[in-house]
C-alpha cells in the first residue's frame, strides 16, 4: 500500500474514532453505563453546554455542537478530500480556504461572546462544519508529506541508513590504509 494511502486511511480511522468517542456517552447513558470520564477527558477543551450540544436519547453528546460540528466536517472533509485534490499532491490550498471559515467561526463566537447579538445553534454547528473541512484539507497533504520523509527515512537505502554505513566503511577504510602507510614508512 502507497505511503499516501495509509496515511490517508490511518487519519480517516483516527478521526473515525475521536467521532464516535465524543458521541458515544449519551448511548452509554441510555443503556445505564456511566460516561462521566468521557466527559471529563473532553471537559478542558469545551464548554460543553447542554443547551449549546446534540443530543442522543436525551443526553449531551461530551461536545457541544460547535466542537462536535468541527471535529465531523473534519472527517467528512477526509472522506470528500479524494474527490477534489489527489492525495499524491501535497501543496497545501490557498490560505483563504482556511481563513474565511476561521473568521467565519470567530465572528460567530466575537458577536455572543460581547454580546453585541447572539450567536444560535444552527450558526455554531455551520461555522464548525465549514471550518472543520477545510481543516483537512490543510491536515492531510501536511501528514502525507510528514510519512513521505518519515518512510524514506526507514526505508533501506532511505537517506540516513545505507548512506552512513558507506561512509563509516569508507572511514574505516582509509583509517586502514593509512595505518599501513605509517607502518611503511617505518
Amino acid at each position: 500500500m502507497r505511503v499516501e494511502t495509509k496515511s490517508y486511511l490511518s487519519l480517516l480511522a483516527l478521526a473515525a474514532v475521536w467521532d464516535l468517542l465524543f458521541t458515544f456517552p449519551p448511548i452509554l447513558i441510555h443503556f445505564g453505563i456511566n460516561a462521566d470520564i468521557i466527559y471529563k477527558f473532553f471537559s478542558p477543551v469545551c464548554d460543553q453546554i447542554d443547551a449549546r450540544s446534540f443530543h442522543i436519547f436525551g443526553y449531551k453528546l461530551a461536545v457541544c455542537s460547535r466542537c462536535a460540528s468541527i471535529y465531523y466536517g473534519f472527517t467528512f472533509g477526509l472522506v470528500i478530500y479524494p474527490l477534489f485534490r489527489s492525495m499524491k499532491e501535497v501543496t497545501i490550498p490557498n490560505l483563504l480556504y482556511i481563513m474565511v471559515p476561521l473568521a467565519a467561526l470567530g465572528a460567530d463566537w466575537a458577536v455572543d461572546y460581547t454580546s453585541l447579538a447572539r450567536n444560535t445553534f444552527v450558526t455554531r454547528s455551520i461555522t464548525g462544519g465549514v471550518f472543520g473541512i477545510s481543516i483537512a484539507f490543510f491536515v492531510l497533504p501536511a501528514i502525507i508529506e510528514l510519512m513521505r520523509e518519515f518512510s524514506n527515512q526507514n526505508n533501506v537505502g532511505g537517506s540516513g541508513t545505507i548512506v552512513g554505513i558507506q561512509d563509516r566503511e569508507i572511514t574505516l577504510k582509509v583509517a586502514e590504509e593509512s595505518e599501513r602507510s605509517l607502518r611503511h614508512e617505518r
